[in-house]
């Protein structure tokens, strides 16, 4: 996308979080945060940018978003179903009771992968996230 096309799409988001969430500049950041793991716009790529204009469309906001909706399946570079499901079983085994919401997994994913959400990380991330909590499991193992 050029530079024009990414300004225009700034201003959609802003223009559609304003209609949501009026001058609540915290709840906004907050909730696109949420959303896509970054708290100010500019710090997306286009297709994220892009994907957050789409979601506030869906929220309420009467937007026109220029580019086409995202379609579903897997995002290359999210952690695949199989890594959640091998987090969130490496969780309960520590007896982290909530599973991906536990916040003690959150700390060691925040530490591990610098991401406040194993949805935010990368499919490298989800590895990493992985093999620290097999170490872990197998260090308190041989104690």
């Amino acid at each position: 996308m050029n530079k024009t096309g990414r300004g225009r799409l700034l201003f959609i988001a802003h223009k559609g979080a304003k209609q949501l969430w009026g001058d609540d500049e915290e709840m906004r950041r907050s909730i696109q945060e949420i959303h896509t793991g970054h708290r100010s716009c500019t710090a997306m790529d286009d297709k994220v940018l892009t994907r957050w204009c789409w979601k506030l469309k869906e929220m309420g906001a009467d937007i026109y978003v220029p580019d086409p909706a995202p379609r579903g399946g897997q995002d290359l570079t999210k952690p695949t179903t199989r890594q959640l499901a091998q987090i969130e079983q490496l969780a309960f085994e520590r007896g982290w009771e909530d599973g991906l919401n536990d916040g003690r997994l959150r700390g060691f994913i925040k530490r591990t992968a610098g991401v406040d959400d194993v949805t935010f990380a990368s499919r490298k991330q989800a590895t990493d996230i992985i093999s620290g909590l097999r170490r872990w499991k197998k260090q308190e193992e041989s104690k």
